[in-house]
C-alpha cells in the first residue's frame, strides 16, 4: 500500500482525501503529488518521500491518478536501470494506493523546485517524453539528500530491499 499525498490544488480535482491508517509498504515511501501547468498543458508531478525520485504523468486524467501511477513509476525505474525483479516488487506495492493530503513541507519544497525546472524543459520542447524529463530531474542534487541525487538515492534504497 502506498499513500499518494496530493496538494490542495490536485485534491480539488480528485476529490476528498482518505485517512491513512498506516505507513506505506513501499521502500520509496509515500509519494507527494502536485498539478503543474506549463503553457496550456497540465501535468502531475510526483516525488518519492525517501529518495525524492520524480515521476511525471499527463494531467488530463487526474481522477485515475492511483491507477496510472504504477506504470509511470515502472518506466522511470526501468530508465534508471533498476533490475526488473526489484522494480516489479516496488511497483506491485503501489497498485494499492490511498489518496491523502500532503503532510511534509520539505517535500512540497522539492515539488516546487522540480516544477520550476520542468517548466523550462517543457517550454523549450512541449512534446518531450515525460520519462526522459523525470530521469533528467532525478540527476539533480536535492538539499535534503545531501550530495546525493534522487536517482542514486533510489538505487541505494532499492538495493537494500528485503529478500533481494
Amino acid at each position: 500500500m502506498v499513500a499518494l499525498r496530493c496538494t490542495r490544488k490536485l485534491l480539488d480535482r480528485i476529490g476528498p482525501p482518505n485517512v491513512v491508517t498506516g505507513p506505506s509498504t513501499t521502500v520509496l515511501g509515500d509519494w507527494f503529488a502536485n498539478l503543474i501547468y506549463v503553457s496550456r498543458q497540465r501535468f502531475i508531478l510526483l516525488v518519492s518521500e525517501h529518495s525524492r525520485l520524480p515521476v511525471l504523468l499527463p494531467g488530463r486524467d487526474v481522477k485515475h491518478l492511483a491507477d496510472n501511477f504504477p506504470e509511470a513509476l515502472s518506466q522511470v525505474l526501468l530508465g534508471l536501470g533498476i533490475s526488473p525483479l526489484v522494480f516489479k516488487r516496488e511497483v506491485k506495492e503501489t497498485r494499492e494506493a490511498v489518496i491523502a493530503a500532503t503532510n511534509n513541507r520539505s517535500l512540497l519544497g522539492t515539488l516546487n523546485e522540480f516544477a520550476f525546472m520542468m517548466r523550462f524543459r517543457l517550454e523549450d520542447n512541449p512534446n518531450a517524453n515525460l520519462v526522459d524529463i523525470a530521469l533528467w530531474l532525478s540527476d539533480t542534487i536535492v538539499g535534503p539528500l545531501g550530495l546525493e541525487a534522487p536517482g542514486e538515492a533510489t538505487k541505494r534504497l532499492l538495493a537494500k530491499m528485503p529478500g533481494i
